[in-house]
């Protein structure tokens, strides 16, 4: 037990120094050369000695390295010479150890096995520089005993200044475990602590503050409980007055403000419009080292927040049989089960972030302003929200046939349901925005999945069959209704939908995915980014063997790619509502305004929501069409809460919901 252990703690300089464990093991010796057949045969059969192989974390001792043999799909991540995590990246990405994460083969210098193996310790200069010291002026005795940084470190602080004031308290209370922040550190760094005894200090990411209510680094306008530093004892001071101005102690903040304006003018990896890997190459050295750490710190305060709220997230929102109920005057939603996982979503996230589409990547805030990273937190937030809506709720990948027209449930909603028509859904005609479209073919056939749970009735009551499509021939030429009591299509004359349609021939285009897609224009920009037709030119896919143009069900029905229903759906976020921008709406602005408005602007979503659901931000954006505003702003407000945000969901923001009978902010959660 050491329950007085203490730390020397630095107030002008937060930074601690710590020694890594030299875990190079030594240099294999040569077998003996003895005359006979056996040795002779031994030497030829061993590996020669001019490179010796060593393990990923001897060359990268912290940090992403990559795995020689896989050609740079494998990589692991390393802590102080210890692989603590070994990943691979989906098909068709490799590793990119300029942005920390998967990214397209094309835009990756893969290096080979050879160039990766020449990067490991050599022995010979290991042994070479320990007499000299490591040609350190300052004499041999620090580089004996391993103090050279150290040193290093103290004349630093105690130089131009005539030296900062310390004293020595203890970092973990006697018989405490858990975590803790460190003192004076303004609580950026903290520590794990057993029974009293302190582990490894950590810091915090740039902009952030240890936050003791969630566990987890925090925005730094988040953090209201940061614990105020204890009183040095007298006797612990140093006997002099610091002779420098305590205010002009956070010096490394000011001197990295230059490369942080230089990043402002950069297109930042995983951060939304413009961003990616694109503009990577052409980037300054210095400006992309800080490219990195940004998008490093981005992924980790995102998964901070997830993570540290994992279990309530995918009970209140993925999982639980009445996830998200959300009641109103005139629906329930309910939820008996759900083919989205919370893993799914965490890894497709990832994938997302760190892999440009079109230069663009799933946006998850800056760090140059205070709420830079909370602009991330609820882009992720909304996503969420609307997938949720769209598909999690229902426990369907597919839509579900919810459009009740003159008291009937047309099983010709799957061409188009609550004012859209699916198959009129073309790319326009601008922009070369038609090159993307998939060709609308009369003869194909589909079939939704099943879904799991039911939206907007009784616990316990059948879901509406799932939407089909095929030629009017193959069932008579015309389509009928769902029959709640038979529970199966009653068929005994044509039933319209309210575009007029009675068949399902060319219907195939419905919702799929957690954010849905709909129609030929979407479907076909999925495949020329991401399915075959992106393999077939040449350009890099993630589902190089799925015509989305020929088999739009594969979003939720290929065993391969269990999380491809995320993938598509974050596609579609990026594609389409991240980069929205109209002459009164972009919603880039309206994210940041929401943010900095103090969560409580609610007309931001009901903008969104109209862009998902209807294409437009000022819903409804066609005559006729539902919109279930109050219910979709009643889930992010659940969500955002769920992100560990603080939600002022009582403002009176006066909005009242078109098709709704009340106003947003009395909707209960």
């Amino acid at each position: 037990d050491h329950p007085n252990v203490a730390v020397t703690v630095n107030t002008a300089s937060h930074g601690m120094s710590s020694k890594r464990p030299n875990t190079m093991a030594p240099p294999t010796s040569p077998l003996p050369l003895l005359p006979t057949v056996l040795h002779l045969l031994l030497l030829l059969l061993q590996p020669p000695q001019t490179q010796a192989d060593c393990a990923p974390c001897e060359i990268t001792p912290t940090g992403f390295a990559l795995r020689p043999g896989t050609g740079c799909r494998e990589y692991v991540n390393c802590q102080d010479g210890v692989e603590v995590q070994s990943q691979a990246c989906n098909g068709g990405l490799v590793f990119d150890l300029n942005i920390k994460g998967c990214n397209w083969d094309y835009m990756v210098t893969c290096p080979s096995d050879e160039e990766i193996l020449a990067a490991c310790p050599d022995s010979a200069e290991e042994t070479t520089e320990e007499p000299g010291g490591g040609g350190d002026d300052s004499g041999g005795d620090n580089a004996q005993e391993g103090q050279g940084d150290e040193g290093q470190d103290d004349q630093e602080s105690d130089s131009g200044g005539g030296g900062d004031p310390k004293c020595e308290v203890p970092l973990c209370e006697m018989g405490f475990s858990g975590m803790t922040t460190v003192p004076f550190s303004e609580c950026v760094d903290y520590v794990m602590c057993s029974n009293g005894v302190p582990g490894t200090v950590m810091s915090c990411p740039y902009g952030q503050k240890y936050d003791v209510r969630i566990q987890a680094c925090n925005i730094v306008a988040q953090v209201t409980n940061c614990a105020p530093d204890p009183t040095c004892p007298p006797t612990k001071s140093p006997t002099t007055s610091p002779a420098s101005d305590p205010t002009l102690a956070p010096t490394s903040v000011e001197t990295s403000e230059p490369t942080r304006s230089a990043v402002e003018t950069t297109p930042m990896a995983g951060g939304g419009s413009g961003a990616g890997g694109n503009t990577a190459a052409a980037v300054d050295p210095s400006v992309q080292a800080r490219m990195d750490v940004e998008l490093l710190e981005g992924l980790y305060v995102m998964d901070a927040h997830i993570a540290a709220n994992k279990i309530l997230i995918a009970r209140e929102l993925l999982t639980s049989p009445n996830v998200g109920r959300v009641r109103t005057s005139s629906s329930a939603l309910f939820q008996s089960g759900t083919p989205f996982t919370y893993t799914g979503f965490k890894d497709s996230l990832h994938t997302m972030i760190t892999t440009p589409i079109d230069g663009q990547s799933f946006y998850i805030g800056e760090s140059q302003s205070l709420n830079g990273r909370v602009y991330g937190l609820v882009n992720i937030a909304a996503f969420l929200a609307m997938s949720v809506a769209d598909s999690i709720h229902s426990g369907s990948c597919d839509e579900i046939n919810n459009d009740i027209v003159g008291g009937y449930l047309p099983i010709s909603n799957a061409c188009g349901q609550n004012g859209l028509d699916y198959q009129s859904m073309t790319c326009p005609n601008q922009d070369d925005q038609e090159k993307y479209a998939c060709p609308v073919d009369t003869n194909m056939v589909a079939y939704a999945s099943i879904a799991l749970g039911s939206a907007g009735r009784d616990q316990g009551e059948k879901p509406p069959m799932p939407f089909y499509c095929g030629p009017a021939q193959s069932y008579g030429g015309f389509t009928g209704h769902w029959d709640y009591i038979s529970e199966t299509e009653n068929r005994d004359r044509p039933i319209e939908n309210k575009l007029g349609r009675q068949d399902v021939e060319g219907c195939c285009w419905w919702g799929r995915g957690a954010i849905h897609t709909r129609g030929p224009c979407a479907y076909g920009k999925l495949n020329y980014y991401l399915g075959k037709r992106a393999a077939d030119e040449g350009r890099p896919s993630m589902y190089p063997d799925i015509d989305f143009c020929i088999d739009p069900s594969a979003i939720c029905s290929n065993d391969k790619y269990p999380d491809l229903k995320w993938i598509a759906g974050m596609f579609r976020w990026i594609t389409e509502i991240q980069s929205y921008e109209t002459e009164e709406f972009r919603y880039m602005d309206g994210l940041k305004g929401f943010v900095d408005g103090g969560l409580n602007d609610w007309g931001f979503m009901h903008a969104v929501a109209g862009i998902v659901t209807q294409g437009c931000h000022s819903p409804p954006c066609m005559e006729g069409a539902e919109f279930n505003g109050v219910e979709r702003k009643a889930i992010f407000v659940k969500t955002l809460k769920l992100f560990g945000l603080v939600v002022n969901d009582k403002a009176a923001t006066g909005r009242r919901l078109e098709g709704e009978n009340e106003i947003a902010e009395d909707v209960i959660v």
